[in-house]
């Protein structure tokens, strides 16, 4: 399995070894990346996997894994879910990971991260002073199918992006 730190600190609970404190108190790995690689280790041992990194807000996780990984890290039935879900007392979502390059790319990860709800685009809005964000439509008649309120899944768009998202109804 590939994660955000080490073989060796996977298999190990508790400490961490130096090059991974080191990304934990630079902020490239947070307490939670640390958690749920570990989880996800006992639960897919070796599986060729790959787990980039988890987004926390309000009472939703959001897994960010790699190209076709998602219904491996589901398992079956949706039992590693269910689990991971009864370990952290929040709802988990599992979504595709990419390098975010473009506004196609931020539509896919918005249309993975809203489902059900239909994304109509993603445009760019610039700010006076130079500063810009994302602006994610989504159908009004789809305002009720939103996996969680819009506020929590703008800033998982955000923190994921590294660009302010707003979500907008049309």
């Amino acid at each position: 399995m590939k994660a955000p730190i080490c073989e060796v600190c996977l298999k190990t609970e508790g400490i961490l070894c130096p090059a991974d404190e080191k990304k934990l108190e630079q902020g490239i790995i947070t307490e939670l990346d640390v958690k749920i690689s570990r989880m996800l280790y006992k639960l897919l041992g070796d599986a060729d996997v790959e787990f980039k990194k988890a987004v926390e807000a309000g009472d939703l996780i959001v897994l960010i894994v790699g190209e076709g990984d998602v219904p491996i890290v589901i398992g079956k039935g949706g039992k590693n879910i269910k689990f991971l879900m009864r370990e952290l007392g929040k709802r988990v979502r599992v979504i595709e990971g990419r390098d975010i390059k473009g506004t196609d790319d931020v539509k896919k990860l918005a249309m993975d991260l809203l489902y059900p709800a239909g994304v109509f685009g993603v445009n760019i809005v610039y700010k006076p002073g130079g500063e810009q964000y994302y602006k994610v439509l989504v159908f009004s008649r789809d305002r009720n199918k939103l996996p969680e309120k819009a506020e929590i899944l703008e800033s998982i768009l955000s923190q994921i992006t590294g660009v302010e998202t707003k979500i907008a109804f049309i």
